[in-house]
């Protein structure tokens, strides 16, 4: 057994204790913390590939692992910084960890649009019969005389139903949706009925509150996805559920926390009875909404990718652990394709993508880049695995954006000009301010056409001293200062590898819509618009985008951003019953574009990556 001491902050000298535990020998660090209660960052599932999980430590621990010393520069090491999920415990270790990280920006706005509320569920308040010795109606027939139906009521509704009748002189209100009856409850309480639209994406989850009598929403509440320590992709996590004996009920467990999470906040801040939440309805990729529903999703990373279910699945929130009513609806919008899931669904019912008069382009960025096309009432989509990259995972230095994420760059005459979230100290760089280094990068000469970052003495005259010594040597190459620290030493860089990261995610979006185009038949000339979906695609600078060739070489005036429309089409299918059909009907019109073994795909990469 070993002690293990946990601290905040980087120096030796600045002892402050978070939390002890003892832990057996051969313990990675990481699996200490959590058991700790100290969430580190490690988006690759502990695997040592994304080299986000650096701690210092000191005391006895194994040696330095092999991937330890490719990850890790020998300076870090030399100072003692470890992998987390690497660096295994031998006896006492001490440990500094980062602060943790709060107020990560979450996107939780999307389009505004207007709908007729008629939702899938609602209440009905009816005065029933009372018994009498001339009459010999059981109570479940004389309920169902006075809503003129003969619905059948389950065993808890029957458990329920001879105290609830006579609480308020047989005055009730009983609970309709899908179909059948989901409550019966005392008095008149039509006024109350709510329901909640989730988006669920790889690394956030938004959750808003919706009055189903007027559609007003409420609250919005968003939280990190509690799947992200075990994976920053869905492949990740995938391969989680295979390779661990309890890894799906974990996967589930945590998402479900989360939602639970988000929906003590939005009952907290409206002070309604969680109880007269009725209806949830679920947007997400098609990994998101198997492990959701507990479905196992190992032949989503398997060709040919085939999903479990594509169909809208309805089922109750006590079968899932949800918060609320326990009969309340839980229903996902439908899938398109293994990798094409609910949330693109949800964007093409939020945008009206189909009913554009010319053709229209859709991109989602994320871990996944869901890409659709639509033209004449024709819509074609496809998935491009892109990567963490955007998201600022396998980024030397990258992170979420939170306070201290570099989210604008740009190369001014005489320096580098950071727009950094919070106006805090920059700490890192995340997927908007990646994007814009790379293309000021490229603009000023500092960067070739490859991505090769250039030596000092390559780049052009007209490049101030000042910007040409961020260009330092190191073991990838050449590195690129972002901004300095104390004593004039690197405090934020952008190395040659973080480089070929995005050089890759933009390669595969860019793919992803060259093949679109041209199996619809449509130029890049003749595009109407571009809509951008998601957070990535609401902060990114549009011109940096067409500078590096994430997007087409289109004007940026054609460039929108729709927000997290995702939730839109969640919040739109909660509303109204008829648009969760006529999310069906998208699902199943859409024309899924496989792009694996397309050998149009691989050339048009390759090519992309310059």
């Amino acid at each position: 057994m070993g002690l293990v001491t946990f601290y905040y902050e980087t120096t030796l000298e600045d002892r402050q204790p978070v939390a002890q535990m003892s832990a057996t020998v051969g313990s990675p660090l990481l699996a200490v913390a959590r058991a700790a209660g100290i969430e580190l960052e490690a988006t690759c599932a502990g695997k040592g590939r994304c080299g986000q999980c650096r701690v210092r430590a000191v005391g006895d621990l194994a040696p330095v692992t092999p991937t330890e010393e490719k990850v890790l520069s020998k300076e870090e090491l030399a100072d003692n910084i470890r992998l987390a999920c690497q660096a295994k415990v031998v006896g006492d270790v001490e440990v500094w960890v980062p602060r943790a990280v709060k107020g990560h920006r979450i996107l939780s706005s999307g389009l505004a649009q207007e709908v007729e509320i008629a939702p899938a569920v609602q209440k009905e308040c009816v005065t029933v019969a009372k018994p009498s010795l001339e009459d010999d109606y059981s109570d479940a027939e004389r309920l169902q005389m006075a809503l003129g139906a003969s619905d059948r009521l389950s065993l808890d509704l029957l458990q329920a139903l001879p105290l609830t009748l006579r609480q308020e002189n047989h005055l009730v209100t009983v609970v309709k949706g899908a179909g059948e009856l989901l409550g019966i409850e005392p008095g008149d309480t039509t006024d109350r009925v709510y329901g909640i639209a989730f988006d669920i994406r790889t690394t956030t989850v938004v959750g808003s509150l919706v009055d189903l009598k007027t559609g007003r929403e409420l609250a919005v509440h968003s939280a990190l996805n509690g799947q992200v320590p075990y994976g920053a992709d869905v492949i990740s996590r995938i391969n989680y559920t295979v390779e661990e004996a309890q890894g799906l009920a974990t996967l589930q467990g945590a998402i479900i926390a989360t939602l639970n999470e988000i929906i003590q906040k939005l009952v907290a801040e409206t002070k309604i009875n969680a109880e007269e939440i009725y209806q949830v309805v679920v947007v997400g990729n098609t990994c998101m909404q198997h492990l959701l529903l507990g479905i196992p999703p190992r032949y989503l990373a398997e060709a040919p990718y085939s999903p479990c279910f594509r169909d809208s699945v309805s089922t109750y929130a006590k079968d899932l652990g949800l918060a609320v009513f326990p009969r309340a609806l839980v229903q996902t919008l439908p899938n398109i394709a293994g990798y094409v899931g609910g949330d693109t669904v949800g964007v093409l019912l939020a945008t009206d993508l189909q009913r554009k008069e010319e053709p229209t382009l859709m991109v989602d960025i994320g871990t996944n880049g869901e890409i659709a096309l639509a033209w004449k009432g024709r819509i074609l989509a496809c998935s491009t695995a892109a990567g963490p990259a955007f998201e600022g995972a396998q980024i030397r230095q990258g992170m979420r954006a939170a306070p201290g994420a570099i989210e604008g760059v740009r190369l001014g005459p005489e320096d580098v000009e950071l727009q950094v979230i919070g106006s805090e100290e920059p700490v890192g760089i995340c997927g908007s301010g990646l994007l814009d280094a790379v293309a000021e990068l490229l603009r000023r000469g500092l960067l070739d056409s490859t991505g090769r970052l250039l030596q000092p003495e390559q780049v052009p005259a007209d490049v101030s001293d000042r910007i040409k010594n961020r260009l330092i040597p190191s073991e990838g190459g050449v590195d690129f200062v972002l901004a300095w620290g104390p004593g004039g030493k690197p405090k934020v860089t952008l190395t040659q590898g973080d480089i070929r990261q995005f050089q890759l995610a933009k390669g595969a979006i860019y793919s992803g819509i060259t093949v679109l185009l041209k199996e619809m038949g449509v130029t890049v000339e003749e595009l109407g618009e571009v809509l951008l979906a998601g957070a990535f695609g609401n902060y990114l600078d549009k011109k940096s985008a067409v500078t590096v060739g994430l997007l087409p070489k289109i004007s940026p005036a054609k460039i929108t951003s729709v927000g997290n429309a995702a939730r839109t089409g969640a919040y739109l299918a909660l509303a109204s019953k008829k648009l969760l059909g006529k999310a069906q009907e998208i699902a199943r019109g859409t024309v899924h574009v496989e792009l694996s073994g397309r050998w149009d795909f691989q050339e048009t990469f390759m090519e992309a990556m310059m």
